[in-house]
């Protein structure tokens, strides 16, 4: 990753704590309403196969979220930390934590 180039964040420890927590809930959520949706058990349901792929998506972004969360905490132990997430669909995210000074962290390659 070119981090020159690379957009970053620079935040308070506990707000980007906050802000991966908050991201790992948001992509819960919206697995949790795709799994609570009705659908018929009589006839087939095309529309559904399109769903599970939904699904699929929502669980890589729930499971790089919260990756980065494990990333963000050895980042504030070992200065620095790089996650390389592999997603389903052989894509990989990159993003780049550093210890910037007391009580704040450097973000590279987070989406927005």
């Amino acid at each position: 990753m070119n981090l020159k180039k690379t957009p970053y964040l620079i935040l308070p420890t506990a707000e980007a704590r906050e802000e991966l927590r908050r991201r790992a809930i948001n992509r819960t959520e919206a697995l949790a309403r795709s799994v609570a949706r009705i659908t018929s058990c009589d006839d087939p349901c095309p529309e559904y196969t399109e769903e599970v792929s939904n699904e699929y998506m929502v669980v890589d972004d729930l499971l790089f979220y919260q990756q980065c969360r494990v990333s963000l905490e050895r980042c504030l132990e070992n200065d620095s930390a790089i996650l390389r997430y592999k997603c389903r669909d052989e894509s990989v995210r990159e993003v780049c934590f550093r210890r910037v000074s007391l009580g704040r962290v450097k973000i590279w390659g987070l989406p927005g």
